[in-house]
């Protein structure tokens, strides 16, 4: 998830913290692939934090922060994914521990985080671990345990044969030098975001896919909603590069994505775009500020192949309980449209399996599980129970 900020300063982090209280083997929960761990907030809790390369600064959700009893000043628009914008305000004196150990914070944004993503994510967002963690940390996310490990920078050696690649932090962001390789044979480099809290594989932003004419060589394209970010929803023309060369890795035919968005990050003209979660999920990530480099290990995820939405529908849930799977978009001429579904209609039931036990991102997975699966769906629509059956398929 990007974070903008409003202007750039800096307040000297907090004296380092002893080698020995360092975090190792700390649990993630993966949801769309982003990584979420448990933070205490002035020693309450814990609380989910999404840990977020792509966030300028660390945040607590507005509603977590008034029943802490946490006051906010001032106002300040904050941009992201999506076009709008959303208000913050300060606080500080706010401390973060994750497994114990204590988050070093210049400050924390207060805002309205949960109620901006939590029904397109599935689950409570109670904050945001951003920059001041990446800085001060040496951050290790092993995707395929589930576990992140933090190091003290000054003493960490990498002893790996991983690919270190070569990293540079502007605006509170770490930026990589990748390479398309496009079917019309043209290698195309950029300079592109990693971004943890990027659920896609890989964003262009609009002005870079003009320039380069990225559109002219995808063989098939669809325009379909990718998610939601704090500027609202996000919509892109979606198809697939040859590939995407990071370091000496390959990553074939991944689905990419080239922004419509006229406002926000995507829109912006100072990088390529974004290498999002559905990349990362398949490497353990090392990302060292303070060596600027990025390290990657492939994992067992690595060779598996690049899915989008195999069913033409974008589904979300409530932000109460969790427990209703809504249907927000049917693509035209898709298996979900063709069977009968429509926007609105709220899904019960998976091949007799109860949607709210799944839960909205299990649910999104088998619907890119594999071409011509079939599921039974049982769908309310209004007072109506209706039954329809949908085979997965290809869309791009």
């Amino acid at each position: 998830m990007f974070f903008r900020l409003a202007a750039l300063w800096f307040v000297p982090f907090a004296a380092a913290v002893p080698q020995a209280h360092f975090g190792r083997n700390i649990p993630i929960e993966l949801t769309a692939n982003k990584p979420y761990a448990r933070v205490q907030v002035n020693g309450r809790g814990p609380y989910w934090f999404l840990l977020d390369s792509g966030a300028s600064f660390n945040v607590l959700d507005k509603d977590r922060a008034t029943a802490l009893g946490i006051s906010a000043s001032g106002r300040r628009q904050e941009s992201g994914a999506g076009e709008g914008t959303l208000t913050s305000g300060v606080a500080n004196g706010v401390t973060l521990a994750l497994s114990g150990l204590s988050i070093p914070s210049r400050e924390i944004r207060v805002l309205a985080v949960n109620a901006a993503i939590s029904q397109a994510e599935g689950r409570i967002v109670d904050g945001l671990l951003g920059y001041d963690l990446f800085k001060q940390f040496v951050v290790e996310i092993d995707y395929w345990k589930g576990i992140v490990n933090l190091y003290e920078p000054r003493s960490y050696a990498y002893s790996g044969d991983g690919e270190r690649i070569p990293l540079r932090v502007l605006r509170e962001h770490a930026l990589v030098t990748a390479t398309l390789i496009l079917s019309d044979g043209r290698r195309v480099p950029g300079d592109f975001i990693v971004d943890t809290g990027w659920r896609s594989a890989l964003t262009l932003n609009g002005p870079f896919s003009k320039v380069q004419r990225i559109w002219a060589s995808l063989d098939k394209t669809i325009d379909a909603a990718t998610g939601m970010g704090l500027g609202g929803p996000t919509k892109d023309t979606l198809g697939r590069i040859n590939s995407l060369k990071l370091g000496r890795y390959l990553m074939s035919h991944p689905v990419t994505g080239l922004s419509k968005a006229q406002a926000g990050v995507s829109s912006e003209d100072g990088f390529a775009g974004i290498i999002g979660a559905e990349v990362l999920r398949r490497f353990k990530v090392v990302f060292d500020y303070s060596r600027k480099q990025m390290i990657l290990e492939p994992n067992a995820n690595f060779s598996e192949p690049y899915e989008f939405d195999m069913s033409g529908m974008f589904v979300m849930t409530d932000a109460e309980r969790f427990d209703l799977i809504q249907v927000r978009e049917v693509l035209q001429a898709s298996p979900a449209f063709d069977a009968g579904i429509r926007p609105g209609d709220v899904i019960a039931a998976v091949d007799d399996r109860p949607a709210a036990q799944l839960g909205l991102d299990r649910v999104r997975r088998m619907f890119k599980e594999r071409e011509g699966k079939e599921y039974l769906l049982r769908v309310r629509r209004g007072d109506r129970s209706l039954q329809f059956k949908i085979q997965l398929r290809r869309l791009i």
